[in-house]
């Protein structure tokens, strides 16, 4: 399966394509109401674990050394708003807001074939570094898809936003949760310690902010409808109005459950 393709696919449950909105929206370009929204899921992926269920990825998977810094910490993945309360109350439920997320104000809602359909994002050249340094999927347009299907119509700009992303997994990054993992790299890791690890590295009482997934060789999804038993992606739901105390305990909110079996193997 293309992986462009596979990025694609995964629009049912998040969306992960789409193009038409400018990079630089004029103020007055922005829909009325859309930073009324309650939260953030900030989306992480272990890249070992993606690499080997998401086929075909190219230069995506081009260092799968284990030393290699991307193999031993999360990588990005996105940083999604949820739902506006403006489109809650025009009747938009939530399966119709990740489908088309800021696409929905492209004319007729238009989605384009693939993430590299996007216009190119021209960053800056140190942040361009720094964000391909931790986003190894850019290598496959993923930067392009989550700033034009997850950013735009909310009137940050390129610059503005993904710094704010990273600084977010710097911090997950430097917690015990991601040393936790690291430690048990090719290892076979029962699905409670995990969670204990991030209630314990995060101070709180329980892991509900936190949604692991989980897949399996050649059965890649990104539906929760089966179960998976090699880590691919951590989804941590974050207070829209803390996301800068992060990853203070009251930063966090409860988020969905997530699909991996009772055992996962967190690959190296």
């Amino acid at each position: 399966m293309n992986i462009l393709r596979v990025i694609k696919a995964s629009v049912l449950s998040l969306g992960l394509v789409g193009v038409g909105l400018s990079s630089s929206l004029a103020a007055a370009d922005v829909p009325q109401g859309m930073q009324n929204f309650n939260h953030y899921t900030f989306a992480v992926m272990w890249h070992p674990g993606v690499c080997a269920t998401w086929t075909n990825a190219g230069p995506a998977c081009k260092d799968l050394s284990p030393d290699a810094k991307i193999n031993q910490q999360w990588t990005m993945h996105g940083l999604w708003a949820s739902r506006p309360k403006s489109l809650i109350a025009s009747g938009m439920n939530g399966p119709t807001w990740w489908h088309y997320g800021c696409y929905w104000y492209n004319p007729g809602h238009t989605l384009p074939k693939d993430s590299c359909a996007n216009p190119a994002l021209n960053l800056p050249a140190a942040l361009h570094v720094r964000l391909y340094a931790n986003m190894p999927m850019a290598n496959i347009c993923l930067d392009r898809h989550e700033y034009y299907k997850h950013v735009a119509c909310f009137g940050e700009t390129p610059e503005q936003f993904f710094p704010k992303e990273l600084d977010l997994l710097d911090k997950l990054n430097a917690t015990a949760f991601t040393a936790f993992i690291r430690t048990h790299r090719g290892q076979w890791v029962a699905r409670n310690a995990i969670l204990k690890a991030f209630a314990e590295s995060f101070k709180v009482k329980n892991a509900d902010a936190l949604e692991l997934r989980c897949e399996t060789p050649g059965r890649h999804t990104h539906e929760l409808d089966r179960q998976g038993n090699i880590l691919t992606q951590a989804w941590i739901t974050i207070h829209k109005d803390k996301i800068n105390a992060f990853p203070a305990p009251d930063s966090l909110e409860k988020g969905r459950k997530g699909n991996c079996a009772e055992k996962i193997h967190i690959l190296n």
